[in-house]
């Protein structure tokens, strides 16, 4: 099965940057390391949908220089900071970025629980593209998905580097009243996503932008398994017969 990618997300392809389609937007390199041609944003809630040949297989506003105090897609929200919350701008990287916390309910093995575990891992994902710190993302993604973690390496390299980010936050709903786990022994929900754009940053200039969707997506799965503890993201993958270009 394709990898499929959120309308106007972009891929990395060696050291240039290529539209979903595969239409060439531009060449280009910036001041990070040899390899590292941009945030490559792999925006379809953030780890593509991709091969979902096994269980544990690889995969998944307008951002802006100011907005308002950010607020957690967690049921319990993030932990509070005793610094005030201060957005990514052409400035500099975002600061006092309240840090992800994982509720209860998100490690249940239920409707609520999933989708409350994913409420949770866009909070994770925004905060790795705020701060460049992948940590909480990488605790809870399957580490076989390729295209999550070559997402996650690249926004490392990009912090380490001097650049930043700005904007990155995706959203993943469930749709539908139940939640089955499927013959192979994986959940598979059905799901809609919408993403706000992002930006890379470098010396203070706009380097790359990933336009937002926050229309929403057109259905797709997204694989993830309970090991009777918690939650573990999977991958993404396109619903059958859906349209292979979108």
């Amino acid at each position: 099965m394709r990898t499929r990618l959120l309308s106007g997300a972009f891929r990395r392809t060696g050291t240039a940057v290529e539209r979903s389609g595969g239409s060439m937007v531009r060449s280009w390199s910036v001041g990070v390391p040899a390899g590292v041609a941009l945030l490559a944003a792999l925006l379809l809630t953030g780890c593509a949908p991709g091969e979902p040949g096994n269980d544990d297989a690889a995969a998944p506003s307008s951002p802006g220089s100011s907005g308002p105090a950010p607020t957690s897609s967690s049921e319990e929200g993030s932990a509070a900071t005793t610094d005030e919350y201060v957005p990514a701008s052409l400035e500099g990287p975002a600061r006092n970025v309240p840090e992800p916390v994982l509720p209860a309910l998100a490690k249940e093995e239920s409707l609520e629980g999933a989708q409350a575990f994913l409420d949770y891992w866009s909070d994770a994902m925004w905060f790795a593209y705020q701060t460049g710190d992948t940590s909480y993302a990488r605790n809870i993604i399957s580490p076989h998905c390729e295209i999550c973690m070559d997402q996650l390496d690249l926004l490392d390299e990009i912090y380490s580097s001097g650049s930043w980010a700005i904007g990155g936050r995706e959203r993943v709903s469930i749709q539908g009243e139940a939640l089955v786990r499927a013959m192979d022994g994986i959940y598979k929900p059905v799901v809609k996503g919408s993403t706000e754009g992002a930006q890379l940053i470098e010396n203070g200039k706009v380097a790359l932008e990933v336009p937002s969707n926050a229309g929403g997506t057109e259905p797709f799965l997204v694989y993830m398994d309970h090991d009777g503890e918690q939650w573990k993201y999977i991958t993404a993958a396109d619903l059958a017969g859906a349209d292979r270009n979108v």
